[in-house]
């Protein structure tokens, strides 16, 4: 009850992104302040109810995104978009050779269920696309989250938080090893200390203004690419 009564006054935010593997991708939104819920599955391919091996077999069109609901009063929708943004390589479709726009289960996608997110979404990618000075490959769709190719289908068990459960594992395992010690599990972090931690881009093409300044660790052989496994 209590926490229906708060989800009204919130009221919070949907959007589906895709910045590569679903399960590092998960973990590291999930950090960021106003974070409600998230959910891993698949969306933007022609075949319904798809499976993790269909997707991977690389002929079912699918992305692999995250569900995120958020509280847009403690995350605006443009600063989640900047971080996003931040935490993976936007301008390079790397998934099983794929390269063209809209393909590949590890591309750069944003679904959204408005056309103010939409909008959001769209600026922040063309305010990317002339810091970085390249064009950008992520793809930014209006669903209707009905057609087929547009819906959000849930991706099974195993996948569901996936890095935060194996690092709550090896938390206990750790307690267990080291009596007396106890290890931090999953907590949340500031914008400045997220981008800390997951940005992976030089502070110019840290987003917009949105974002919080954070000093950038030193990569001083950093080509602007993205470090992030995607």
């Amino acid at each position: 009850m209590l926490h229906q009564v708060a989800m009204q006054q919130i009221h919070p935010e949907e959007i589906l992104l895709g910045a590569g593997c679903f399960w590092h991708t998960e973990y590291a939104i999930r950090r960021l302040p106003g974070i409600i819920d998230t959910k891993v599955g698949y969306a933007g391919g022609d075949v319904p109810h798809p499976t993790y091996k269909d997707v991977c077999s690389d002929d079912t069109g699918h992305a692999e995104v995250v569900r995120v609901i958020f509280d847009p009063n403690v995350c605006g929708a443009r600063k989640l978009i900047d971080c996003w943004l931040a935490m993976h390589d936007p301008t390079n479709v790397r998934a099983h050779g794929k390269r063209a726009q809209g393909t590949g289960q590890y591309r750069s996608c944003a679904f959204v269920y408005d056309k103010n997110m939409e909008g959001v979404v769209v600026d922040a990618v063309a305010d990317c696309r002339k810091q970085l000075g390249k064009m950008l490959s992520s793809e930014v769709r209006l669903s209707d989250g009905v057609t087929t190719s547009a819906h959000f289908w849930l991706a099974e068990d195993r996948h569901q938080r996936h890095d935060e459960r194996r690092q709550e594992n090896r938390r206990i395992n750790n307690d267990k090893n080291n009596a007396g010690e106890s290890s931090s599990a999953l907590s949340t972090l500031s914008f400045e200390q997220w981008l800390l931690e997951y940005g992976r881009r030089s502070a110019s093409i840290w987003g917009s203004s949105e974002t919080s300044n954070a000093a950038p660790l030193d990569d001083s052989g950093d080509d602007g690419m993205a470090r992030m496994m995607i």
